[in-house]
């Protein structure tokens, strides 16, 4: 071969060189779009995911908040009926009337608030059936109030305890069935949300497999033409270097990417936790077979206990329970697994400060084929609030506010039991009725002030003056009832009122100025003068009478009338 035809033959090969290392350039650049739109489309999808959670759990506290406030408002405009029913002032009649058309009107507006919060037909159907419950107890409830503010108190109680009452009951039944249908449906979403994440995931990793085996390929094509031609390897190495420099900063911006939305997503997760600890509401997961149980940071909160020292576990969860409580507990879990799928129940929990919390208690039921429990997913919520807010509502309602004595209406519940104790026990008791001699005139005189304290003072000589069993209550002004459980006769009877007279000797001191103020006692004994508490107040009352009027008795007894 000449040398013209040697020199066109070596050109020849370093001429297809380019034309091969293009192809590979060009096949190695759709790997790093690939891999770059895998990560934009990744870091979309994770901040879509993150919004929707966000939302999410927005969406499911309102609903939960609002429902809660309706279940309050409800119970609320109860406690009023019952207060107007229940007091014999017309001043806080008129208040409490006031307070349950204010509570009616805010029920009507946090119902409506559910209403516009949801979009599910269940949750929609459920809460028309309350609209239903509403429709027929509100003024059921209306007319009970206008008939005892009319006088009619003795006839409006029965429609309070046959009709009113249990129309309560049903409609906080039906508050329930929302709040357990809202709960199901959060769970639905959050299980939706994971399988979109792990849909996510999966096309990532395909993506990522697809992307590897394209750069396998371009390796090899490399590796094939290393063997084929030195000098086409020579321009590969630069080409080679120069994609892997840009790999290299591809590399550095997605690692930038992902820790930057690995950040974002711990303090989303952060946020979510500290919602939910402002909101008292913790998660937990309880693996059955494998015996595991996780606890959220919040679910740590509300036992009382430290993520760093305890160890999350049924034992631990029952130790913290208070000691009067586990067994019911217990029993309630253990019933659930047998065969139920959903439970819910309220305990107290001891803190490590001896202080007590009151929780709620929800747990939800996961089966296998053959119907063994194999997963429990719950919630738990601080109700500790709630609870003292009831308690303090009953408290209001069933004591005199200026004494803190129980007044007639907690006095019916109290003689109610002791007449039935009696009964079983066949024990006497003793009701003596007391009108304080001398108190108008001091009131009148120094003004209600000083006759505010007149009877703070004969109040606490009264409970002074009886056992701690003993009940004393204030049913009127002046007016006081004592109750007395498993007495003698009416020689113990004469004792007490002894003993309450000789208390009543010393002098009260207002503004520096030594009052006095007397009794006037009145005893009726069970069964001796009457075996119903009705009849019994009514003998005690026409005693005390006799004794006001000039009996020269320290405590006038039924029978000597």
């Amino acid at each position: 071969m000449d040398p013209a035809g040697k020199d066109v033959s070596r050109g020849s090969a370093p001429g297809r060189v380019p034309g091969r290392t293009s192809h590979l350039t060009g096949a190695f650049l759709l790997v790093l779009l690939l891999v770059a739109a895998v990560a934009v489309v990744s870091w979309l999808r994770v901040q879509q995911l993150q919004q929707e959670v966000q939302s999410l759990t927005a969406e499911y506290v309102q609903r939960v908040d609002s429902v809660h406030r309706m279940r309050a408002l409800v119970r609320e405009r109860t406690l009023r009926a019952t207060l107007v029913l229940s007091t014999d002032d017309p001043a806080m009649q008129d208040q409490y009337r006031q307070e349950f058309r204010d509570l009616a009107r805010r029920f009507i507006e946090a119902r409506d608030e559910v209403e516009r919060a949801i979009d599910d037909p269940r949750h929609t159907r459920l809460l028309a059936e309350l609209r239903e419950m509403t429709a027929v107890g509100a003024p059921l409830m209306s007319e009970m109030i206008d008939l005892a503010l009319a006088g009619g108190r003795q006839e409006a109680l029965p429609t309070l305890y046959s009709r009113i009452m249990p129309a309560q009951e049903r409609t906080l039944e039906q508050i329930e069935r929302l709040l357990a249908a809202l709960e199901q449906q959060n769970v639905a979403d959050i299980r939706a949300m994971v399988r979109q994440h792990e849909d996510t995931q999966q096309v990532m990793v395909m993506a990522s497999g697809v992307a590897m085996l394209l750069i396998a390929g371009i390796g090899f094509q490399v590796r094939r033409r290393i063997r084929q031609d030195h000098s086409a390897l020579q321009e590969e190495l630069v080409q080679r270097r120069r994609a892997e420099a840009r790999l290299r900063e591809t590399q550095a911006g997605l690692e930038a990417a992902v820790a930057r939305r690995t950040a974002e997503l711990e303090d989303a997760s952060a946020r979510l936790e500290e919602a939910q600890r402002i909101a008292g509401v913790g998660y937990w997961d309880w693996g059955i077979r494998g015996e595991q149980l996780n606890w959220s940071t919040n679910v740590y909160e509300l036992f009382g206990l430290d993520p760093e020292r305890d160890t999350a576990g049924f034992e631990a969860y029952m130790h913290a329970i208070h000691p009067e409580d586990r067994a019911r507990v217990r029993q309630g879990i253990n019933a659930a697994l047998a065969e139920g799928s959903h439970y819910h129940l309220e305990h107290r929990v001891v803190l490590p400060d001896g202080g007590l919390r009151h929780v709620r208690v929800e747990g939800e039921i996961s089966r296998d084929a053959d119907g063994r429990p194999q997963r429990v997913l719950g919630m738990v919520r601080d109700i500790t609030r709630d609870k003292r807010s009831e308690e303090r509502l009953w408290h209001q309602a069933h004591h005199d506010l200026l004494t803190g004595l129980p007044n007639r209406s907690l006095l019916q519940e109290h003689l109610r039991q002791a007449l039935s104790r009696a009964r079983r026990n066949g024990t006497r008791l003793a009701l003596l009725v007391c009108d304080l001699d001398g108190f108008k005139p001091v009131n009148d005189r120094l003004g209600h002030d000083a006759g505010d304290v007149v009877l703070v003072t004969v109040a606490a000589r009264l409970r002074s003056g009886v056992r701690e069993s003993d009940v004393v209550a204030r049913v009127g002004g002046d007016e006081f009832v004592l109750l007395l459980e498993a007495v003698g006769g009416p020689e113990d009877v004469r004792a007490v009122g002894r003993k309450l007279h000789q208390r009543f000797a010393e002098p009260v001191e207002i503004n520096q100025e030594a009052v006095r103020v007397g009794l006037s006692l009145g005893a009726a004994i069970y069964p001796d003068d009457g075996e119903r508490a009705e009849e019994l107040l009514q003998q005690a009352d026409h005693a005390m009478y006799v004794a006001k009027n000039g009996s020269g008795q320290e405590l006038v007894l039924s029978d000597q009338r």
